[in-house]
């Protein structure tokens, strides 16, 4: 508002100056007609001669010069080439433009011959400066010193100014003429005096009436102004709400990006390029093609298009290739754009990373997957491994009735060798489920490595040699036997199985490595042992090598492979505070490297304590199996225990009640109905706290093994009875 007041003041002060401008303007002059009338007349008349025919060419005249003088065109044009400056380019363009219009405009007048031919030699030579305008850029773009330069544009502009002299002279001579004629005309002008005074009272009227425009003018510019103002004020909030929005979308946790309609990008926010890996400038003018990892379906692009095509929008989720190569997961919604008239005129996608809640779910469905193994391994593993514990005891009792008889021993050891597969079955699945206890007991790897090759050469294609070397005669390790063939059984039959039906060969080779190869290696520990297992199979691809140690992963076609393997392997390795290495190149094989460390030897006391198994103590065996108790008494019986077995735990706690210390030591099944193998050791321990005993299951929980006193050993089914005799012997020493 106070601007608009001064305005209006303004606009006031100014038309009572124009009035007293007029006023005295029409005082002056009218006196000036009195007085000199007739002389002034005579002027006016030769002055509008001597101004209207010769003044332009004067002034073109004059802007030629100019042009030609300090500061114009050729003067600009040495500069040009001295200093390289970009500037005087277009200072040159547009003075040549203004010089050539004036030549133009002196030729197209009233100009005699003389001129027009001074007009033309002068427009050649800046026409020749404007052609060499070109020269000077490539010249410099081309590195051309000055001097270079100047050789190539140099123009001779004599000629140029010799016309420019015989026009000013031509001009010269024409004011000379225009000026004689006034002078003559002074005498002659008294009677246009009255004239000349009418016409200058019209003129001040003139004046008049253009300086009351000029206030209305003026007071609507300034209404102009006001108005201009809060339009601008408008803009300005406008353009403050558009950057914030802008800061918005470009800091928004979500990905953005608008595409134009043939799905090129023109805007990403900072999330999109964390999220894709890429610099702003990598992606504008990219279509989101860059992105594609190849594992979308077409039908999810086919059906994308259709969507945008008809103006609706589409929900989906796509794995996307990163920068580097990795992949990532986004939730997309694309939308159309449309501008007033309800035309599609650019693609907006919104994305949210769904990259960690996916790993989250996929973690949760291992999980599941895991307590489902756990679950059916539980189940089943009970009643199997008693099938199996019958299986084994029966063999051993075959081959106690053998009598030397190669045929039947040879059958026995077949069974027993399918016993082995089908409880390392079992355990593979009890191992992943962590429902099995471990066993480690301090072994010789030399020796475990050895026996475990025995076995796997039965089952070893006919064209694969299985070969075998140890730098070193033996070396101990705290494992559990079990869990170690079992590791050994995997990596075998995983390349048996790249192998395929080719010629190849699986190494097994056993030797020393530097103790800091281990993390975690126990103070008491000599070193370390290196076990490797190499093949002579295709090899693993890159992409893969990170991935097969993670479970339920698996290349092999489904039904062929539980994914298992290789997690069973690595976990089996850790828990002896050991690692596993794996060094593969397409082509030319694979090798893994178990760890271990290494451990001292047992005594020869420790050892000869561990051999003697046999005994004469009484043990109360109970087991709700009646084939596992037949087998388990006779081969207890063989190393002369004396065993009083019962397969009904009520009846074994009676008899124990009758006669507490007649028994030595209590072996049960851990899972048996009425009573379980805990309940019947606190009811017995109620009575003989000082009872040592055994539990024997498929898995245990730790719930189940809490009892009061000592814990009772416990053992895995199936069980060899020379193992639990082993147990026995090894709680009455």
């Amino acid at each position: 508002m106070a601007q608009s007041r001064t305005g209006m003041s303004n606009v006031y002060g100014v038309a009572c100056v124009i009035g007293v401008a007029l006023t005295i303007i029409l005082s002056v002059f009218l006196y000036m007609s009195h007085a000199t009338g007739k002389r002034f007349g005579d002027m006016r008349e030769n002055w509008l001669i001597y101004s209207g025919d010769t003044s332009p060419q004067g002034y073109w005249i004059s802007d030629i010069r100019g042009y030609f003088g300090y500061g114009g065109l050729i003067h600009n044009f040495k500069n040009y080439v001295l200093r390289s400056d970009p500037t005087y380019g277009m200072t040159l363009r547009r003075q040549s433009s203004n010089l050539l219009q004036t030549l133009e405009s002196y030729r197209t007048s009233n100009a005699s011959p003389a001129e027009k031919e001074a007009v033309t030699q002068i427009e050649a030579v800046v026409r020749e400066y404007v052609g060499n305008i070109e020269k000077i850029e490539a010249g410099i773009a081309a590195g051309l010193s000055a001097e270079e330069i100047d050789e190539l544009v140099r123009v001779d502009d004599r000629q140029a100014l010799e016309a420019l002299a015989t026009l000013e002279a031509l001009w010269i001579a024409e004011r000379d003429q225009s000026l004689s004629n006034m002078v003559r005309s002074f005498s002659e002008g008294e009677r246009l005096v009255r004239r000349f005074s009418i016409f200058l009272v019209g003129l001040i009227i003139l004046v008049g009436v253009i300086g009351i425009l000029t206030t209305l003018l003026m007071a609507y510019v300034l209404r102009t102004n006001r108005r201009l103002q809060q339009e601008l004020e408008i803009r300005k909030q406008a353009e403050l709400a558009e950057r914030k929005l802008a800061r918005a979308v470009d800091q928004s946790p979500t990905s953005i990006v608008i595409t134009d309609t043939n799905m090129r990008i023109e805007y990403a926010n900072r999330k999109f390029l964390e999220m894709s890996g890429y610099d702003v400038e990598e992606v504008l003018g990219q279509t989101p093609r860059i992105l594609k990892s190849g594992y979308s379906s077409e039908e999810s692009y086919r059906s994308l298009r259709t969507a945008l095509n008809e103006g609706r929008s589409w929900n989906g989720v796509f794995r996307n290739l990163h920068k580097d190569g990795s992949q990532y997961w986004v939730s997309n919604t694309f939308l159309p754009l449309l501008d007033q008239d309800g035309a599609v005129t650019h693609y907006i996608c919104i994305g949210e990373d769904m990259t960690e809640s996916r790993r989250t779910r996929e973690k949760f469905a291992q999980v599941q997957k895991m307590e489902a193994v756990g679950i059916l391994a539980g189940s089943v593993a009970h009643d199997f491994n008693n099938v199996l514990m019958s299986v084994t005891g029966n063999a051993d009792l075959i081959e106690l009735d053998a009598e030397g008889n190669e045929d039947i021993l040879t059958s026995v050891n077949h069974i027993r060798i399918a016993a082995r597969r089908a409880q390392g079955l079992v355990r593979k699945m009890l191992t992943f489920a962590r429902q099995k206890p471990r066993n480690p007991q301090r072994s010789d790897l030399v020796k475990a490595a050895q026996d475990a090759l025995e076995l796997i050469r039965v089952s070893a294609p006919p064209n694969i040699e299985i070969r075998f070397q140890s730098r070193i005669d033996a070396a101990f390790a705290d494992l559990d036997g079990t869990l170690f063939f079992q590791t050994l059984l995997n990596l075998c039959h995983n390349a048996f199985e790249a192998i395929g039906d080719r010629p190849g060969v699986v190494a097994l080779e056993i030797s020393r490595a530097e103790r800091d190869t281990l993390s975690d290696i126990p103070d008491e520990a000599l070193g370390a042992i290196r076990v490797d297992v190499s093949d002579t199979g295709p090899g693993i691809p890159e992409d893969l090598q990170a991935k097969i140690f993670e479970p339920f992963f698996s290349t092999k076609p489904v039904g062929k492979g539980t994914g298992l393997g290789l997690t069973i392997v690595r976990n089996s390795v850790e828990e002896c505070r050991g690692s596993v290495e794996l060094v593969s190149t397409p082509g030319q094989g694979t090798r893994f490297s178990l760890f271990f460390p290494e451990m001292p030897a047992l005594s020869t006391e420790e050892q000869r304590e561990i051999e003697s198994i046999a005994g004469n103590e009484h043990v109360l065996l109970v087991d709700d199996d009646e084939n596992v108790l037949y087998v388990s008494r006779r081969l207890l019986a063989s190393y002369g225990y004396r065993v009083e077995a019962y397969s009904l735990p009520t009846k074994a706690l009676d008899a124990f009640r009758a006669a507490p210390d007649s028994y030595d030591i209590l072996v049960s099944d851990l899972m048996m109905p009425d009573l379980s193998g805990t309940e019947l050791i606190e009811a017995v321990r109620g009575v003989r706290p000082d009872l040592p005993a055994i539990l024997i299951s498929s898995y245990f929980e730790n719930t189940e093994v809490a009892v009061s006193g000592e814990m009772p050993v416990m053992a895995q089914k199936p069980l060899e009875i020379r193992s639990l005799a082993r147990l026995i012997r090894s709680l009455m020493n």
